[in-house]
């Protein structure tokens, strides 16, 4: 598992020698990017969390995960940036659109996705209404979320 830091935080500088592949600097990133993506994971799950966390800095996204809405709510508060926000849309403490509503109310700009399994109608409909950009399926793969960090680096160069 990728350490935490004091704020139970799970982080990396997108190198994959320090993401859970037992340490073997060897292996490579998989992408060059013009410009590093640097992505905010938020799902309660910690399953989802390590296996996202893993494949992300695997393909060198410098990456964060937190568990749910408030923290990644007092984590941008703080002043963290990220191009990517993946959103849980099953969260306790709000939902996935409740989020985006306060990350936009912030002033927040990146491309926010929300993940699931599942979703009904109304609630896509809320989270796009609240200023989510789209839908990318959960677990976390690189089939789904690769186009994604392709698209952000080729509209940064």
């Amino acid at each position: 598992m990728l350490p935490a830091n004091a704020n139970g935080h799970m982080s990396n500088n997108g190198n994959p020698a320090e993401n859970n592949n037992g340490g073997n600097a060897d292996r490579p990133v998989l992408r060059n990017w013009r410009n590093k993506p640097t992505v905010l994971l938020i799902d309660e799950s910690e399953n989802h969390r390590v296996l996202g966390m893993a494949y992300l800095t695997a393909y060198g996204a410098e990456t964060t995960s937190v568990t749910d809405g408030r923290a990644a709510l007092e984590l941008t508060f703080s002043g963290a940036r990220f191009k990517l926000i993946l959103i849980d849309m099953h969260m306790r403490y709000m939902s996935g659109a409740q989020c985006v509503n306060h990350l936009r109310t912030m002033g927040v700009k990146s491309l926010m996705l929300g993940m699931t399994i599942f979703c009904r109608e109304r609630e896509e409909h809320a989270f796009l209404e609240a200023g989510g950009n789209g839908f990318i399926p959960k677990p976390l793969s690189p089939d789904n979320f690769l186009q994604v960090l392709e698209a952000l680096d080729n509209n940064q160069g």
